[in-house]
């Protein structure tokens, strides 16, 4: 388990990198990053009942990926937000695959932040949503 000055809490951050985010693509995981001046590097994993129907595939997917990341903790850049989005994948591959595959991901890290920033699907459904008036009372 990471310790909590490293990890991504808040929804604010969540919703920064879904609107402002650089995305890195891979076979078990996408990858959101957001460069943050100032703040240490913070990480946060999450995937949906629709990609995992059961929440013990959920958990182990996600506690395979910490460890991985903590694992390569120092190649991490400083001052980044990183969200990753697992994949079905990336519970059933072997260790080895999925180590050397976040380890690319980080690796093509400064190749997506030169690119301008995509906003997500949720963060463009959120954005009209917040974009319509108001009906009258």
């Amino acid at each position: 388990m990471l310790p909590k000055p490293k990890r991504l809490t808040k929804h604010r951050d969540f919703l920064k990198l879904a609107s402002y985010g650089h995305t890195v693509f891979g076979p078990y995981a996408t990858l959101r990053v957001r460069l943050i001046p100032g703040e240490s590097t913070k990480v946060a994993f999450i995937t949906s009942t629709k990609v995992f129907k059961l929440a013990v595939d959920r958990n182990r997917a996600k506690r395979r990926m910490r460890e991985v990341v903590a694992n390569l903790w120092p190649i991490l850049p400083p001052n980044t937000h990183l969200l990753f989005v697992l994949k079905p994948e990336c519970r059933t591959v072997a260790w080895e695959a999925l180590t050397a595959e976040v380890k690319r991901m980080v690796e093509r890290i400064p190749e997506a932040l030169q690119k301008p920033a995509k906003p997500s699907s949720r963060a463009r459904k959120q954005a009209a949503k917040m974009s319509r008036p108001k009906p009258e009372i």
